[in-house]
């Protein structure tokens, strides 16, 4: 016959669990105390309704391990019901479905897990076919442009790279200044990206006609100085006026400017305002690569975000203003050696 005696302070200590813990655990402590109070295992076993084995093994338990021993020991779960499913799931999401004779770019999971039916045979749920993709390392998540290589792959790129990155030498040794220069066009039609919001979808009025606002912008090298221009187009002669105010922000010295080769960088009136300001010269980035070595395009982004992104007011006059204000008060954003060719 099994009884437990306990201490005063054993008593107390079940007395709180068991008016305290929840659901099986409060059980098995008030199963101790009837124990102690003379109560057999099968008297206990009658009072809650379950076997006499049940009782001896918390009884047991509690008298090897104490109050910890009324908890669950931790259990491995389920096992895997496919232990194959993992791989296969894996080896069809890693290629396209036109391999697989459909038309659609890319899976989804519904479309996948309607594909594994059909030809493995295997049955599973799209929130399991989710979970599998999540545990070989798959995530949902936007594909990033890329530059083109190949066959318009620049020739060229090597030298200009280090034409490029000696520049940026010369601006370390405080005997130049570098700039990398870019123009971007403000659209009166909303940039539209993920932001927070609750209950209904936010609706983001669009204008009947749209309208644009070019910000021309150049960014020193080593102290990060920002130098802006706006212009209601992006002309080639709204570029020279911009490289003006460039050699009046420092009237001695040579000046590297970093550019790529867009239309409004190569007119004709450009060239001839190269020619006639020999301090200025110009470094060609190589072809489709802007986005990626030209740092100005971050502060694109940066701008866009702030004051073009899921705005509500459909007028142009607004949205110039917050970006000329924007640009005046853009802290120093100095190019790091990595940036520089």
């Amino acid at each position: 016959m099994l009884h437990l005696k306990l201490t005063t302070a054993q008593r107390r200590e079940l007395q709180v669990v068991s008016r305290q813990a929840v659901g099986r655990v409060a059980l098995r402590a008030h199963m101790v105390l009837l124990s102690d109070r003379g109560c057999t295992v099968p008297q206990i076993a009658w009072i809650h309704g379950c076997g006499a084995d049940v009782v001896r093994t918390w009884l047991h338990r509690y008298q090897q391990h104490g109050v910890p021993g009324r908890l669950d020991q931790p259990k491995s779960g389920r096992p895997p019901m496919d232990r194959l499913a993992g791989p296969i799931i894996d080896a069809q999401a890693s290629q396209s479905p036109r391999h697989s004779g459909h038309v659609h770019a890319g899976w989804r999971v519904g479309r996948l897990a309607s594909f594994l039916a059909s030809r493995f045979h295997r049955l599973l749920s799209a929130s399991s076919v989710r979970r599998y993709l999540h545990q070989m390392g798959w995530r949902w998540a936007r594909p990033r442009l890329a530059p083109a290589r190949g066959r318009h792959s620049d020739p060229q790129a090597p030298a200009k790279l280090t034409a490029s990155a000696d520049a940026w030498a010369l601006a370390r040794q405080g005997v130049a200044h570098r700039l990398c220069l870019d123009e971007t066009d403000l659209h009166r039609l909303p940039v539209v990206r993920a932001m927070g919001m609750k209950g209904r979808r936010v609706r983001v009025p669009t204008p009947g006609q749209n309208a644009r606002q070019a910000f021309f912008g150049g960014l020193e090298a080593i102290w990060g100085r920002w130098h802006w221009a706006d212009h209601p187009r992006k002309l080639a002669v709204h570029f020279g006026a911009f490289l003006d105010q460039l050699l009046a922000a420092s009237p001695t010295g040579p000046r590297y400017l970093v550019l790529a080769n867009a239309p409004t960088h190569t007119a004709k009136v450009v060239a001839r305002w190269a020619a006639a300001h020999p301090r200025a010269q110009f470094l060609w980035l190589p072809t489709y690569a802007a986005h990626e070595v030209n740092p100005v395009e971050r502060l694109w982004g940066l701008l866009k975000s702030a004051v073009a992104a899921d705005r509500l007011e459909g007028d142009r006059a607004p949205l110039v203003g917050h970006a000329r204000r924007f640009c005046a008060q853009l802290a120093p954003h100095p190019v790091k050696p990595s940036l520089a060719a």
